[in-house]
């Protein structure tokens, strides 16, 4: 089995940058910078969650996708109608650096 034929999702990340206006004040904006990426979503139990907030990590859910693809703490990631913060993304310093990334993410709350 492929590891894209696990992928039963798809995603957009939208990076978040803000603007300031000639009177100081600051808005939010979110440019998509993927769309249609292949994912898979899976809900972290509550021992995941509690090992990782030792680590001072707040994470529901671990999403996996091509090693390709361009994301950080902070994008947001839209899966269906759901949206999730990236709390952590994590890099492999082997063979799987080139295979998948793993993001840790989070439902605002």
């Amino acid at each position: 089995m492929s590891f894209t034929s696990l992928l039963n999702s798809e995603m957009s990340v939208r990076t978040r940058t803000i603007a300031v206006d000639t009177c100081g004040g600051q808005s939010v904006r979110y440019s998509t910078i993927h769309t249609t990426v292949p994912c898979r979503v899976n809900v972290l139990s509550n021992e995941q969650q509690a090992i990782l907030s030792r680590s001072g990590i707040i994470a529901s859910h671990r999403v996996f996708c091509g090693a390709d693809v361009t994301c950080v703490a902070e994008n947001e990631l839209i899966i269906g109608s759901t949206t999730y913060r990236v709390v952590d993304a994590l890099s492999y310093d082997n063979s799987l650096s080139a295979h998948h990334k793993t993001l840790l993410a989070r439902t605002p709350s």
